[in-house]
């Protein structure tokens, strides 16, 4: 199991209501966006990292071609 730990956050009264009303779970909602924006935060930060390895692939790409140009039947 997870260990988690207590946070404050500050979110629109009326918001919140509308939520609660609706049986969400706020605490699960929270967790799960901030997993999303974390890995996309992750990811953006990647590409950045290997841009130079990307763009020299694409490169390569451009000017060779991939290994299965001539296995293709389309």
């Amino acid at each position: 199991m997870t260990r988690k730990t207590r946070v404050s956050v500050t979110i629109d009264e009326a918001l919140v209501a509308k939520a609660k009303a609706a049986g969400i779970n706020l605490s699960a909602v929270a967790e799960e966006a901030i997993r999303f924006e974390t890995r996309a935060e992750e990811m953006r930060r990647w590409a950045e990292e290997n841009r130079a390895a990307l763009q020299a692939k694409a490169r390569l790409v451009e000017d060779e071609g991939l290994w299965s140009d001539g296995l293709r039947l389309f």
